[in-house]
């Protein structure tokens, strides 16, 4: 079994092991990374975590989940106008419910009328900050897990162009429940 996972590991590393040269190769292979080590490349879960917690949506644009980054961003963004003007709302509101509550206050039915709209901005600001709260906790269980799945989807990638190497070296590898088969195949 060792024997033929020693043979398996040379067969997969022929393909790295043959070096090709070209004009100014020592130079160009140290500036640029090449295609396979760029699509290679994985994300840190934790690392995409602390930037969401640090900026909501960073995280998700680390992951390379534009989308969801931008709709993180979006969404804070809309709470904390959303929050801001309910703020400024209520405290106008607030101010003639006082006002009012001051200088007439034999008046009951006014006063809590005042007081009923100015309780209405409040609720409505305490809505946004929870909702900026959520897309925030979002934001951050959603770049763990992006983070993940794009690593996942990396790997994936990288294991089926290792595939395509071996099956242009003309060579088989499978599995039966019984047997572990390795062959050359050349057709002529």
């Amino acid at each position: 079994m060792r024997f033929l996972l020693i043979i398996l590991l040379v067969l997969l590393s022929l393909p790295y092991s043959f070096a090709e040269e070209t004009e100014n190769s020592t130079e160009t292979e140290k500036t640029t990374p090449s295609k396979a080590e760029k699509s290679t490349a994985l994300v840190s879960p934790i690392g995409a975590m602390v930037r969401s917690f640090i900026f909501p949506g960073w995280g998700q644009f680390y992951s390379r989940g534009y989308f969801r980054g931008s709709l993180t961003v979006l969404g804070i963004g809309s709470s904390a106008v959303g929050a801001l003007l309910a703020q400024r709302s209520f405290q106008n509101r607030y101010n003639a419910y006082a006002t009012l509550a001051s200088l007439e206050p034999d008046n009951e039915e006014a006063v809590l009328e005042k007081y009923s709209h100015a309780n209405q901005r409040y609720k409505l600001r305490m809505f946004f900050l929870y909702a900026g709260i959520g897309v925030w906790a979002y934001s951050l269980i959603d770049s763990y897990v992006g983070a993940n799945f794009y690593n996942s989807t990396t790997q994936i990638r990288s294991i089926q162009q290792d595939a395509q190497q071996i099956e242009k070296l003309g060579i088989q590898i499978g599995a039966t429940p019984s047997h572990l088969y390795l062959g050359i195949v050349k057709t002529f």
